[in-house]
Order: C-alpha cells, then structure tokens, then sequence
C-alpha cells in the first residue's frame, strides 16, 4: 500500500509540476521577448536537465566518473527515443513545429564535439573546460539570434500586448521544476521497491526504472506543452536538454574527475547510438515540407530505436 501511494502521490506531483512548470515558463517567455521555442530550447531544456547535471558532477566527486559519461549519453538518447517518441504517440493529433535548421545544427555539432573528445575514451580537465567554455558560446550565440526572431505576440511591451511582469511566472517555473524533481524521484523510489518485490535484478532496475525516472520531467514537460498547443515548446525542449547533456553535463565528470579512462562500449555502442537517433530526429525534421508536422508514425520509428538500445544494453551486445 506504503509503494502504490508513493507512485500514484509522484505522479500527481509530477503532473501539477508540468502545468505550473509550462505555465510559468510562458510567462517568461512573454516577459523577456522570446519565442516558445527559444523558451523551450534555454528555460525547459535547461531547467529540466539540472537533475542529469546534479547526478554527474555527484557520481564524479565520489569517484565515478564514468557513471556521469553514461548518464549524459543515456539522457540525450532517451530524451530522443523516449521523451519524444512517447510524446508523439501519446499526441492526438499531428505536432506542428517551426523550421529549426539553426537550432538543429546546434545539436548536431554539440554531439560531433563529444564524438571528438571520447575518442581516444579519455576525458581531461582542458575537455572540460572547453565544453564547458563552448555551452556559454552557444547559449550566448542563441538568446542573441532568439531576440530576433522572437514572436510578436510574445515581445515584452509591443502595442497591443499587456506588458508582462516577472514575479508570478518566475514562482511558477521555480515551483514547477521543484515538482518535476521530487515527483519524478517519488516515482523511481515507487517503482524501484516495487520491482524489489517482484524480485526484479539490480542491473535492470538500473537500466529501466532508474534510466526512465532520470527523463520524467523532460517527459512530463513536453507533453504539458503540447497540451497547452505549445508544440514547438516540447521539440525546443528536447534540442536543449541535448546540447546541455552534450556539453555541460559531459564537462562535470572532466572537471571533477579528469583523466580516466572508459571501457571501448562507450565509444562503440552508446555514441554510436546516441548520433544514429539524433541523426533519425534531424532527418524527420528536415525533410518535412512546408507546415507539415510530427505524426506518430515519426514517434514508432523513434521509440523503436530506443527499445532497440535497451534491448543492446540488456543482452550485453
């Protein structure tokens, strides 16, 4: 009784947590002249990786670097196959999203940069500080171009608009997030003592249970924002949460813990997978024609990738 309360109070929390997360990043957006895009890509994305960040730069200060490797590759993987995916079969109907060529070359050169330094599978203190240096790059590089290309009915102060104010959107983010965090890690608590009760081993707990709660709030939050119509929203946060994991998440077990070494599966199973489905994603969403949209038969194609990893990860390929 004690396990089923804790899944269905993580649940509820997670849920509340969504809305007023989604609802106050709006309200951000509004506040500082960007569109739901850009608010997804920095506010969402960022916000909702801050668990992955707190995880690596933990597991590197106790001495395991490699774990904080692993959880930047799996989150960037998941947030992919799983985050997106399930959000696309879950969806009603088909998600329009604006064309993102800029923002996917982002991503797609923030992946290359890991390729580059794992390598020789060796992450050194000037790694760090270089991916580190380069996320502040491109953060900078996409609040300048996001002013510009900013919506109209979301610029602070444009005739016509209420100009908004910072207060309330700001207690809801921080709110939100809080509820993202703590339902999300009511949720793995639930599920872990339950799967203990079936008598389910360790190492899948770890590699199901465990991979999935480290992705419920980018989860719970893409589907928020597709509820609340703010489809482009939900794919911003994806591109995000990516670049964050690629190279800020990536930079703590290197600034924390440099100078290890990696087994050759990182390089030969986990990179590969990671730029083969975010390869997949960039296709999809370049070979879209003019105003189309994300259907569930993208989110099949998606979530079948990722199935497929964990089927990898589960057989010991």
């Amino acid at each position: 009784m004690l396990i089923i309360l804790t899944l269905v109070g993580g649940l509820l929390i997670l849920v509340y947590g969504a809305d007023r997360f989604v609802h106050g990043a709006l309200g951000t957006a509004k506040y500082l002249g960007i569109s739901p895009l850009l608010c997804g890509i920095l506010i969402v994305g960022l916000a909702t990786s801050l668990p992955e960040a707190l995880v690596s730069a933990s597991a590197a200060i106790q001495g395991s670097p490699l774990l904080g490797v692993a959880n930047a590759l799996g989150s960037n993987i998941a947030n992919i196959g799983l985050v997106l995916g399930v959000t696309l079969l879950a969806s009603t109907k088909p998600l329009a999203c604006p064309p993102m060529g800029r923002d996917l070359a982002l991503m797609l050169v923030s992946m290359l940069v890991v390729c580059f330094f794992l390598i020789d599978l060796n992450l050194g203190l000037e790694d760090g500080v270089f991916l580190l240096i380069s996320l502040v790059v491109v953060l900078l590089f996409m609040i300048y171009q996001g002013q510009a290309d900013a919506d109209d009915g979301f610029v602070s102060g444009k005739e016509g608009y209420p100009k908004p104010t910072i207060f309330f959107p700001f207690v809801n983010l921080c709110l939100g997030l809080i509820a993202l965090i703590g339902g999300s890690k009511l949720l793995v608590l639930g599920a872990i003592d339950l799967a203990r009760l079936w008598e389910i081993s360790e190492a899948v707990i770890g590699l199901t249970i465990v991979a999935v709660g480290t992705s419920l709030p980018e989860l719970a939050a893409s589907l928020a924002s597709v509820i609340k119509g703010k489809s482009d929203m939900a794919i911003g946060n994806i591109i995000g949460s990516n670049i964050f994991n690629s190279l800020g998440v990536l930079a703590m077990p290197a600034l924390l813990s440099p100078n290890f070494f990696m087994p050759p599966d990182i390089l030969y199973r986990d990179v590969i997978c990671m730029v083969l489905i975010s390869t997949i994603l960039i296709v999809i969403l370049l070979t879209r024609r003019a105003n189309s949209f994300l259907t569930r038969s993208n989110g099949f194609v998606l979530t079948f990738v990722f199935v497929c990893y964990q089927f990898l990860l589960f057989t010991g390929i």
